[in-house]
């Protein structure tokens, strides 16, 4: 490529019949100038280039900082959601585990109550047994004493009024018989 510095030093030699040097030196005059300002458009715009690369490698530090970033934050919203999932699911199972327990209690409580409630039920029909016997002994006692009653009366000597006595005689005969029926039932 050529440049300014190029043009102005740049030297023809003199012949006969030539070009006129005065054109020559103005022409070579301004495309000097024009390289100069090309040259010197060129410098700004590699400056500009530079500057926009230096913006561009910025932006794309900042990219990759930003995907860095998205990345953590998704990575940590994945762990974030995994420690919550865990956390339900252990709060899920100590429940489960509480209800099991207190079914379990409940369970043996009922079962508890139930084994007291049969206790108190056999030791009542035990005691019911017991006055049951307790009432067929007084009875049979009574009846007994009754029978032994009824034999002393019959035992004794008869005294006869005939109207009075025949019905004393047989209503302590009816009494006997009474008694003895009763007692064997």
């Amino acid at each position: 490529m050529i440049t300014s510095k190029d043009v102005r030093n740049k030297r023809f030699e003199k012949a006969a019949f030539g070009y006129k040097q005065e054109e020559i030196d103005e022409f070579l005059s301004q495309l000097e100038a024009e390289l100069d300002e090309m040259e010197r458009e060129r410098a700004e715009a590699n400056s500009k280039i530079q500057v926009l690369a230096d913006k561009v490698r910025e932006y794309m530090r900042d990219e990759d900082a930003l995907k860095d970033a998205l990345l953590g934050a998704q990575k940590q919203g994945h762990q974030v959601l995994n420690e919550a999932n865990e956390k339900a699911e252990q709060i899920i199972a100590e429940a489960q585990a509480k209800a099991d327990a207190l079914e379990d209690e409940a369970v043996r409580q009922h079962a508890e109550a139930m084994e007291k409630n049969r206790e108190e039920i056999a030791k009542e029909k035990e005691a019911l047994i017991e006055a049951q016997q307790q009432v067929a002994d007084f009875k049979k006692s009574l009846f007994d004493m009754y029978k032994s009653h009824l034999e002393l009366i019959s035992s004794m000597p008869e005294t006869f009024d005939e109207a009075t006595g025949a019905e004393e005689a047989q209503t302590a005969e009816e009494i006997a018989a009474a008694v003895a029926g009763e007692s064997e039932e």
